[in-house]
């Protein structure tokens, strides 16, 4: 009998810096046991500035980036990466595929049981699913790992993925700090194209 499966993962995407870094594509998945999660939560609400729908990388000071990858950085959380570099004419999704495909099977190993995304839409979201019965019909994956999708602000664990997308970028395009914050508890594979 297999051990019961608790951990949660929460997932969000960015291509790199298109100029400095092209071609990239990181995928983060921010992963919490169910005890921690209403706490981080309430502690990435509190991040959030009047006005804002969510904590966004793209939308922070260079001040507030530094504020909210440190306190991530000191919340019960380990975060896989997973980078994708790519080749001139390779199209977006195709690299988000292949990072899918080896983040499902790094959630897997560490015994993930629900790996929640935020949502890019039913069209896309079917596509994920797809990906997931196909690696489950390979055996890449078992099949106690699931998936959801939500809405980005409905769900403030998922701003934490976004905040290390943005630090794992910076990190790519000779801005380390943030990533160094988190590198006790960071973990990033890289995907070449030969």
């Amino acid at each position: 009998m297999t051990a019961p499966r608790l951990l949660q993962a929460f997932l969000d995407e960015s291509q790199s810096d298109r100029a400095r870094d092209p071609f990239c594509y990181v995928l983060a998945a921010g992963i919490c046991a169910p005890a921690d999660i209403d706490a981080v939560r309430t502690e990435m609400d509190r991040l959030r500035l009047r006005g804002q729908r969510k904590v966004h990388w793209r939308d922070e000071s260079a001040r507030r980036r530094r504020q909210v990858t440190a306190s991530i950085a000191a919340m019960p959380l380990q975060h896989v990466v997973v980078v994708r570099d790519g080749r001139a004419g390779e199209a977006a999704e195709r690299r988000r595929r292949h990072c899918l495909e080896r983040m499902l099977y790094e959630l897997d190993q560490l015994g993930v049981e629900t790996a929640t995304f935020e949502s890019r839409g039913p069209a896309d979201d079917r596509r994920d699913r797809g990906m997931l019965d196909a690696l489950r019909a390979r055996q890449v994956v078992s099949p106690e790992l699931r998936i959801a999708h939500v809405p980005g602000p409905k769900d403030p664990m998922l701003w934490v993925p976004d905040t290390v997308c943005g630090a794992v970028t910076h990190q790519r395009t000779g801005d380390p700090q943030y990533a160094e914050l988190l590198a006790t508890r960071l973990h990033i594979v890289t995907i070449t194209v030969s």
